[in-house]
């Protein structure tokens, strides 16, 4: 699914004094003060239903008013599923526009407010996060690989039931404008309420400032941005540029795989695959890459690739941070064509290279 969480929206008003406006917020919300005694630039902690924060800052000739708020919380007591609907985004932009009228006592439409920021969300339930280790690992790699000065960070946590480390996501700056988050919503929701949600949820969200959103769209204006416009001039073309990066760096694992499984004994199989576990993202892709590098028979080949198969199984279970290694390409098409929204087909076997068919 795609929708939308967390946003901050401005408007410009210039026929009042700031000082109205604050005085407005306290008697909209009740038993809320402001974060400075005295000034005429104040923010308010709303925490009621959607409304997160209210900040209010007088400028020459004009006062500027900000709204951060929840798109996803807006008649419910969680953000567990973004909002998806262009219908739920109007309404809750209404519900802005309302409260800026009651505490500004000016006329404000949709059509004057802007984003200062907008969180858009791509999320799919999964069965399980942490078999989707490996994809995540490849993803972040090849992020920090085609954007090596830019900022990210990679979480684990660790269950001292099973005794594993597992990964939780990670968070990467992309640009001043754009800033990517991947991680399962459902854990993050039951650590800090009581009604826990079952199963994982699987959600990336890019939180894209006014800049990102004026050069993707060409407009940060509210009531421009429908869920469509956000699908084609944004999601789109990040998913594109996403899609390659990931490719990018998958070919590069198997030329490695290519160059390290050639040549080798038949007792060294299960150490070379413990070496090289954070290059093979599924047991496919190691198969066929001995079945090209073999010079043996049929049947020796196959016992190669039984070896293969148990050194994974192993590394599987006993290895940490806790992963899968089977069942990963169709994990990775999933993942493609749900979460980093570009459309293709995945195809390798034994026989057959590694190939993506682009819808």
């Amino acid at each position: 699914m795609i929708g939308l969480d967390r946003a901050a929206v401005w408007v410009s008003l210039a026929d009042v004094e700031a000082d109205l406006v604050i005085l407005g917020v306290q008697k909209r919300f009740k038993n809320v003060n402001p974060r400075k005694l005295a000034g005429t630039t104040q923010s308010f902690k709303i925490n009621e239903n959607n409304i997160n924060e209210i900040r209010v800052c007088e400028k020459t000739g004009y006062t500027l008013v900000k709204i951060d708020f929840s798109y996803a919380r807006f008649g419910t007591d969680n953000n567990v599923y973004p909002l998806c609907t262009e219908a739920g985004k109007v309404l809750v932009e209404n519900q802005l526009v309302k409260i800026i009228k009651d505490i500004s006592l000016q006329r404000v439409s949709r059509n004057d407010l802007s984003y200062e920021y907008l969180e858009i969300c791509l999320q799919e339930r999964i069965k399980s996060f942490y078999s989707y280790y490996n994809i995540i690992s490849l993803f972040y790699k090849s992020l920090k690989r085609n954007n090596y000065t830019k900022i990210g960070t990679c979480f684990e946590d660790y269950d001292y039931a099973s005794d594993y480390y597992y990964n939780t996501g990670f968070i990467f700056q992309m640009n001043r404008g754009w800033k990517m988050r991947l991680y399962s919503k459902s854990h993050e929701h039951n650590k800090k309420n009581l009604d826990k949600v079952r199963g994982a949820n699987l959600r990336l969200e890019h939180r894209m400032t006014k800049m990102a959103l004026d050069f993707y769209c060409k407009t940060s204006i509210v009531s421009e941005l429908k869920l469509q416009v956000i699908k084609e001039k944004i999601l789109v073309k990040i998913g594109k540029i996403l899609f390659e990066h990931i490719t990018k760096e998958l070919y590069r694992d198997i030329e490695i795989l290519e160059k390290r499984l050639k040549d080798f004994e038949s007792r060294k199989i299960p150490n070379l695959i413990r070496d090289l576990q954070e290059h093979i993202l599924d047991e496919k892709i190691a198969n066929q890459v001995i079945q090209q590098n073999s010079t043996k028979g049929s049947r020796q080949t196959r016992r190669y690739k039984n070896k293969v198969k148990e050194a994974l199984k192993e590394y599987e279970a006993r290895g940490s941070p806790k992963r899968s290694n089977f069942d990963n390409l169709e994990r990775l098409e999933f993942f493609i064509n749900k979460i980093i929204f570009f459309k293709v087909k995945v195809k390798c076997n034994s026989k057959q290279h590694l190939t993506f068919d682009i819808a």
